[in-house]
């Protein structure tokens, strides 16, 4: 793990997160705009640093959390997404996978903020989502 990043810091508990469910390698948190990152608790930066195994469990939960996603929060699909390099909008250099929920009538750029989001929208959507969790 890496000191100083943020995600490796939410793995060992030492900065709080609204943590979804989480096995030997991997972890799914809320985001800062509410919905869940999927990343390795080993601290890998990105796409190209990844192993097969690891990528086999991240995208086995990530279809695991989008259909609790799904049905928790009753959205009308789901956006999956997964950013490499500075250039490419990665900011935490921590492989991590977002799993957005959509609807026809939310604006899509609106919905990707990074705002950081009131405590008790993420208890709720933590909640709705961790009830459909299979």
């Amino acid at each position: 793990m890496s000191e100083n990043c943020a995600f490796c810091r939410i793995i060992r508990r030492q900065i709080p997160a609204y943590i979804i469910t989480e096995d030997d390698q991997v972890i799914v948190f809320l985001s800062k705009g509410n919905h869940p990152l999927v990343a390795p608790k080993q601290h890998i930066p990105n796409i190209y640093s990844l192993d097969g195994t690891t990528a086999a469990q991240i995208m086995r939960t990530a279809v695991r959390i989008a259909r609790a996603v799904k049905a928790g929060l009753q959205c009308e699909g789901i956006y999956l997404t997964q950013a490499n390099e500075q250039v490419a909008g990665q900011d935490v250099f921590h492989f991590h996978m977002h799993v957005y929920p959509r609807w026809k009538a939310v604006d899509f750029q609106t919905q990707q903020t990074s705002e950081q989001v009131a405590e008790q929208d993420k208890q709720d959507t933590l909640r709705q989502i961790v009830a459909y969790l299979e």
